[in-house]
């Protein structure tokens, strides 16, 4: 009886130690701290939040270039249609701006913090474990945005204007992921997957019912005759289309760009050369032409467009951007 007895307070001493070292254990890995995520997982989480963030702005300027006369297609649902297909490029302008923007902003961001400590005595990220406060990526982003924008107007030629509503730009792509990425939960991929896409779906789904309810009108070119386009057009750059009512057309160092849009301050080549033109009637105003015949040309379709009373014709490129729009000349 006193060997069993002692047996089993050894038994119940050495199951009572495994208890309170599993306890232990167990409390040491619950108050762990969790460390910053690495630059590649920062990179990661900010590419998807740049991808959905830019996924967004695209669906948001499908919008809107439907109730404008400034681009050519479909109308709103093929040009969400081609979203699928613009991914790998999303892919690659995210990753980038992940690299070179989101990344040197959480390392400011965690400069800062550690310079001036955390913002109004905040206790940080509430122990998410992240790169730095969030009350110090604003400012950083601010800066890197900044950087960025003088850059690109030093070495890239961008205007004054244009790196001035770059700047503010770049801030709001960049703060949102940040504040993301610098985040170390295990579920932030798959959560940015999975929101992200409801939010496309929601966005896409809210602008398809502001058509369709008409408190957004998509636009629709002019319907106009033959008689309409009789005249001499101009491209704002000194070149000139005359369409004379015989039929004959004549062009005078009207712009004559090929493949893209000419980027602003780009020089593009012209044409003068004298030749025919038709007008190409239909029943959707959407498909009506000018198709002219000018043997040095190359442009020689021309489509409908601007408002009534002002009718204006535009040429498109490869991406159905505007290449080159003539006016009525006054």
């Amino acid at each position: 009886m006193i060997v069993m007895e002692t047996r089993t307070r050894a038994g119940a001493a050495r199951t009572g130690a495994a208890r309170v070292e599993t306890a232990e254990t167990a409390g040491v890995v619950a108050v762990a701290p969790v460390g910053p995520p690495s630059f590649g997982r920062v990179v990661a989480v900010a590419t998807g939040m740049l991808m959905l963030e830019l996924t967004l702005v695209l669906v948001g300027y499908a919008l809107y270039g439907t109730t404008q006369d400034s681009s050519r297609g479909g109308g709103y649902g093929a040009a969400l249609t081609l979203l699928p297909l613009s991914v790998p490029f999303l892919a690659l302008f995210g990753g980038t701006g992940a690299a070179v923007l989101v990344a040197p902003t959480l390392m400011l961001a965690g400069s800062l913090e550690r310079r001036f400590g955390r913002p109004g005595g905040a206790g940080g990220d509430g122990g998410h474990g992240g790169v730095a406060a969030p009350g110090w990526v604003v400012p950083a982003a601010v800066v890197v945005a900044a950087a960025c924008a003088l850059m690109a107007g030093v070495y890239r030629g961008f205007s004054p204007l244009a790196a001035l509503v770059a700047w503010p730009a770049a801030v709001a792509l960049i703060v949102p992921a940040a504040l993301v990425a610098r985040l170390s939960r295990r579920w932030l991929l798959r959560g940015i997957a999975l929101w992200g896409t409801l939010a496309i779906a929601v966005a896409a789904a809210l602008g398809g019912l502001a058509l369709g309810s008409g408190v957004l009108e998509e636009y629709r070119p002019p319907a106009a005759t033959r008689a309409d386009v009789v005249g001499t057009w101009t491209d704002g750059r000194g070149g000139t289309l005359e369409l004379a009512a015989d039929g004959t057309a004549t062009a005078d160092g009207v712009l004559d760009p090929q493949g893209f849009a000419p980027l602003p301050g780009e020089a593009v080549e012209t044409c003068t050369a004298r030749g025919t033109w038709t007008f190409g009637a239909a029943a959707d105003s959407r498909d009506q032409k000018v198709v002219t015949d000018l043997p040095d040309c190359r442009a020689d379709v021309w489509e409908i467009g601007g408002e009534d009373g002002r009718i204006a014709l535009h040429r498109w490129d490869v991406d159905g951007e505007e290449m080159a729009t003539l006016t009525r000349e006054r």
